[in-house]
């Protein structure tokens, strides 16, 4: 056992091999009769692991629980029932655990936190995590047990699992005493027991009255200790709880004796003897055997003290309990030097070796499942501490990846935005060289007009010279100068501006002729001068002609451009040309 020796009572309904006979359990038939009612699969998984979990069966003989606990998880896994074959591997872990399997155990524990932790069970979770502590503190590696313990602890808070929360305080109290460290371990259990009473759990009351009972034992205030050993009794006697009651009235009567009070020691002594015998529980009823022997040693009743003394050594050979067996020997070898029975001494010195070398090979094969655990804890970390190295490394490659291609990105982007920059002030530019060319155009035509104007003057007075001239030759020669000077002049002002509007605006004509080819030469000039937005007045100037004929032409080109009855400015559409 791992508790002290007082502790080793208060936890032998969890601990111990041999625990209650399954007689009453096979004569119920209760929960037969539940599985062969029961269709669903998932329903009877369900209803063996109910029935392990209730308070009244937690006593019951591992092999029997075990086999019950393998039936659901096997009924879980054929039918694909997640949930339960979880729930089932940690009441497989817990029977293993309770047999001393500690390696099965701990592949039963790791193997649920595993599915638990892929599918969110955090009830689950947080159990798989609690057993896991208990057998690392099992074997007494403390910095491996606590931290599982508080991650219980955590889940079981996130869901306001009050049973489960209080289960864990425990759990981690009994961890600081383990290690001696009272302080701690008290608030921890009085933390655990003010929840158990917040919510009238007895089961989870009366065991952290014991736990209590067993820091204040240890710490030999036993009056505070027996205070709470006679409440957990009270709450067990209430539950029928016959083998808590035969412990916690064992552990009264181990105060009584050691405070000297042998008559009433005795009587505890006997009654927990009657409740072991009821129940068949060969260790408790060796312990009940030896405590009358230390009892009758105390009161100077050597021979009552040999014979029970004997009757625990019996009991502990037919069992294989070895610690009973040393410490049977142990006492009788004392009683027998002080006698100065030599012979007598020196067989039940052999005796006490021989058990006490069974019990160190327990306790080294104990040691190397505790360091193969440790080695097999250390090496998962390990595993897990690359696997998430890996993942880190690979979310880095990843973010690195994506600043790259955002930066990568963004500079195609920057140079998009700057070339389509440069195209715009291109065009800007374009547009600006364009408007300055329309301006220096228009400035061209303005000039023509002018010497337009100039000429057709000239030709005005020539013609008046030809009235007032006598012969008929002079007059025929100043009309024949003024026609030729009128027609030259229209020629090369309007071969002067086409040869410069073509200049500036490349293409204006193909483009036209493209999608309107029946235009006539007078109309794609006058589209020409429109493009350069010329009113009617400067094109009637520049042409000669009168403005009714200007907007005739106008109206007309409007049709051929298909805008008549729409409201399109004609200046507007071929600006767009």
């Amino acid at each position: 056992m791992k508790r002290r020796f007082l502790l080793g009572f208060l936890f032998i309904g969890f601990l111990c091999s041999q625990l209650v006979a399954a007689n009453g359990f096979l004569q119920s038939d209760s929960l037969d009769s539940v599985l062969r009612a029961t269709k669903n699969p998932k329903d009877k998984v369900d209803a063996i692991l109910k029935f392990l979990e209730k308070p009244e069966n937690q006593y019951i003989e591992d092999t029997i629980a075990t086999e019950l606990a393998n039936r659901a998880y096997v009924v879980a896994q054929q039918t694909n029932y997640v949930r339960g074959k979880v729930n089932a591997m940690i009441k497989l872990g817990n029977c293993y655990f309770r047999s001393s399997d500690y390696k099965k155990a701990m592949e039963y524990a790791q193997q649920a936190k595993e599915i638990a932790e892929d599918l969110n069970y955090d009830k689950e979770l947080a159990n798989s995590y609690t057993l896991i502590g208990i057998i690392y503190s099992e074997l007494g590696a403390f910095d491996n047990s606590s931290p599982y313990y508080f991650k219980g602890l955590k889940l079981f808070e996130k869901l306001s699992d009050k049973e489960g929360i209080a289960r864990s305080l425990g759990n981690i109290g009994l961890d600081f005493y383990d290690q001696k460290v009272y302080k701690k371990a008290l608030e921890y259990l009085n933390n655990s027991l003010a929840i158990a009473l917040s919510i009238n759990n007895q089961s989870l009351i009366k065991k952290q009255y014991n736990n209590i009972a067993a820091v204040y034992a240890d710490k030999q205030n036993y009056g505070t200790a027996l205070a709470f050993m006679r409440k957990a009794l009270k709450i067990e006697k209430k539950l029928g709880d016959k083998m808590g009651q035969g412990i916690s009235i064992m552990n009264i009567g181990y105060i009584q004796m050691n405070e000297g009070n042998y008559k009433e020691a005795f009587l505890s002594f006997q009654q927990s003897l009657e409740f072991a015998t009821e129940i068949n529980n060969h260790l408790h009823i060796a312990k009940c055997l030896l405590n009358f022997g230390y009892c009758y040693y105390c009161v100077k009743n050597t021979g009552r003290s040999i014979n029970y003394f004997n009757k625990a050594l019996l009991e502990g050979r037919e069992n294989g309990y070895y610690r009973i067996i040393a410490q049977s020997a142990n006492m009788l070898n004392q009683i027998y030097t002080e006698k100065q029975d030599t012979l007598k001494a020196y067989k039940y010195i052999v005796l006490e070796k021989l058990a006490g070398d069974s019990l160190f090979a327990f306790q080294e094969q104990k040691l190397s499942s505790k360091l193969e655990l440790q080695y097999l804890y250390e090496k998962k970390e390990l595993k897990k501490q690359l696997a998430q190295q890996a993942k880190n490394t690979l979310m880095l490659i990843i973010i690195f990846g994506l600043v790259a291609g955002l930066f990568i990105l963004g500079l195609v982007f920057s140079r998009h935005r700057l070339k389509l920059k440069l195209v715009l002030l291109e065009k800007e530019k374009i547009k600006s060289e364009l408007n300055i060319r329309d301006r220096e155009l228009t400035v061209n035509l303005i000039s023509l007009i002018k010497k337009n104007e100039i000429l057709a003057d000239i030709s005005g007075k020539l013609m008046q010279l030809e009235h007032k001239a006598k012969g008929i030759e002079a007059k025929e020669s100043l009309s024949q100068i003024s026609q030729e000077l009128r027609n030259s002049t229209d020629d090369k002002m309007l071969n002067e501006f086409s040869k410069r509007f073509q200049e500036v605006h490349a293409g204006f004509y193909e483009k036209l002729l493209k999608t309107y080819p029946d235009l006539s030469p007078n109309e794609l000039k006058l589209c020409a001068f429109l493009r350069l937005n010329m009113s009617t007045k400067d094109i009637a100037e520049l042409t000669g002609q009168q403005i009714a004929s200007i907007d005739t032409a106008r109206y007309r080109l409007r049709k051929k451009l298909e805008l008549a009855g729409s409201e399109t400015n004609l200046v507007t559409f071929l600006t767009q040309i």
